[in-house]
């Protein structure tokens, strides 16, 4: 083998090991960009079961009471209150799991326009206007 032969070799050989190496550092980088991009359930509040605290709000701009207002507990049963003033505040403590479901209702006669509403942990997570003597709605933990 002469010289030049050998050193063209030796080059063709570095040019080869140099392109795996970028090869293998392209795909390197790209492996660790995809897992740092990834989503994870730790610190995100998203992790079921998990304590919340849950408030009901009944308001109106034209009643001063109603009949009854009906929201879930602590427990999983429903509380009613009966002939409560408006506007109705109630804040309960709870363990959820994913996919369980609050409900907040009321009754009312004649029908006058109330608004509804569900916070959890001090955010607002449904809300609405009724106009008729009874409704209910519900939130469902995602």
């Amino acid at each position: 083998m002469t010289y030049k032969t050998f050193i063209f070799l030796y080059n063709v050989s570095k040019t080869k090991k140099m392109k795996l190496f970028k090869a293998s550092l392209f795909i390197g980088l790209i492996t660790l960009l995809t897992v740092s991009c990834k989503k994870t359930d730790s610190g995100t509040g998203n992790a079921y079961p998990k304590q919340v605290d849950i408030t009901y709000r009944v308001s109106s701009t034209t009643a001063n009471s109603l009949v009854s207002i009906t929201y879930d507990n602590e427990t999983g049963g429903q509380t009613t209150a009966n002939n409560p003033a408006l506007p109705f505040t109630k804040t309960i403590t709870k363990t959820v799991n994913k996919y369980n479901i609050i409900t907040l209702g009321y009754f009312v006669n004649p029908a006058q326009t109330l608004k509804l509403e569900i916070l959890v942990n001090n955010e607002v997570v449904k809300s609405q206007v009724y106009t008729t003597p009874n409704a209910a709605m519900s939130y469902t933990f995602q």
